[in-house]
Formats: C-alpha cells, sequence, structure tokens
C-alpha cells in the first residue's frame, strides 16, 4: 500500500493513501490522528493475530470499524452513518451493500502502515 503523511494548515497530521486504501487515511487522519493509545492497542492486536492468539478482532470508532482476521483487514462506515446516507427504504439494501465496506488490504500491509504512521505523530 503506497502512503504519505504530512501536515495541514493548523498542524494536524494527514495521511493521504494510494486510490483503493484512500478510507485508510481518512481513518488515520481523524479517528486516529494523534492518540498513540489506540495506535498502540492495534499493533498488539496485529501482533495477537500473527501469533495465532486471537482469530479475529473488531475495533469500533466513531465514523468507522476495523474488522481483523489472520490475513486481512477491513475498514467499514459505521451503520449510523451508512444509514443517514441511505434515501429510501426500497433502495437502503442496495444502498447498504454499496457503502458497507470502504476498503480493505493485507494484515501485513497495514502492520507497516500504523507502524509509520505512529513513528510519524511521535
Amino acid at each position: 500500500m503506497d502512503y504519505q503523511f504530512s501536515h495541514d494548515i493548523l498542524g494536524h497530521p494527514v495521511a493521504t493513501c494510494e486510490l483503493e486504501c484512500e478510507a485508510f487515511g481518512d481513518w488515520l487522519s481523524h479517528e486516529i490522528a494523534q492518540d498513540t493509545g489506540q495506535v498502540t492497542l492495534l499493533l498488539n492486536t496485529i501482533q495477537q493475530l500473527q501469533t495465532h492468539q486471537l482469530s479475529h478482532y473488531q475495533h469500533n470508532g466513531k465514523e468507522y470499524h476495523l474488522v481483523f482476521d489472520k490475513d486481512e483487514v477491513e475498514l467499514i462506515l459505521n451503520n449510523n452513518h451508512i444509514q443517514e446516507m441511505a434515501h429510501s427504504e426500497e433502495d437502503e439494501s442496495q444502498e447498504l451493500s454499496d457503502l458497507h465496506i470502504q476498503s480493505g488490504c493485507g494484515l501485513a500491509d497495514f502492520h507497516i502502515l500504523l507502524q509509520a504512521w505512529q513513528t510519524f505523530v511521535s
């Protein structure tokens, strides 16, 4: 996964990820930001997944939640944001399936991204 870190005009850290994984950049920039406690928790969780102490894990945030398994990570828009975006009941099931998964990547790539973010915001 290609990514780039910078600071906005106010000095806040900003992550930009390649097109297929751009939601991870939004998640890092807005949900994680400089919360190194969350980064440490997620890095520890990845280690537990890689050493087979866990088989799956879910991390809930304000706008997104992450679903981990031994090989992949999926970043998913939380249901309350999906419901706000759905316009009518008859179209809702199609919209929910279209909006459900925002982005996904391999666990190893996500691990590298998180380590880099942790270093960047420290």
